[in-house]
């Protein structure tokens, strides 16, 4: 047992490898207002709109750190608001044009990124990986219904 390294502190020092890359490379293009901590907004808004609750509940954090996250993005011009024509109570939040570059921009840093732990395990090793961490997030999804 003494030997032994938790699995999370595995998963972090690769979590941490992929957020520093995704900070310095969206530095690199002009997004020097953008922090990791935005990343749940530019991934999980919807093209038909996300409400702050929604998107407050995909990132584990209150709605009041998601407002004032959103509130940041806005004031930047990466999302905008508008009434929620289901809920007169609510508003939908948007990307702008400017956020959907972040979002795809986002995406492609992390694709390439992805293939250089491809090239140090081999794609084999590294397509099982990334199957068995799917599993384990469909299971681990399944339970907190």
């Amino acid at each position: 047992m003494d030997e032994y390294i938790n699995t999370g502190a595995y998963l972090r020092l690769l979590w941490d490898e992929l957020r520093a890359n995704m900070e310095a490379a969206l530095q690199e293009r002009g997004f020097e207002d953008v922090s990791p901590s935005h990343g749940w907004i530019f991934h999980h808004t919807k093209d038909e709109g996300s409400r702050i609750t929604e998107l407050a509940a995909a990132a584990h954090i209150t709605k009041q750190s998601m407002s004032a996250l959103v509130a940041q993005l806005e004031e930047a011009g990466y999302v905008r608001r508008k009434p929620d024509p289901s809920d007169k109570r609510a508003a939908l939040l948007f990307l702008t044009a400017k956020g959907k570059k972040v979002r795809d921009a986002g995406r492609q840093i992390n694709f390439d990124f992805e293939k250089k732990w491809e090239a140090r395990i081999g794609s084999a090793d590294y397509a099982l990986l990334r199957k068995l961490l799917a599993q384990l997030c469909e299971t681990t999804a399944g339970s907190r219904s």
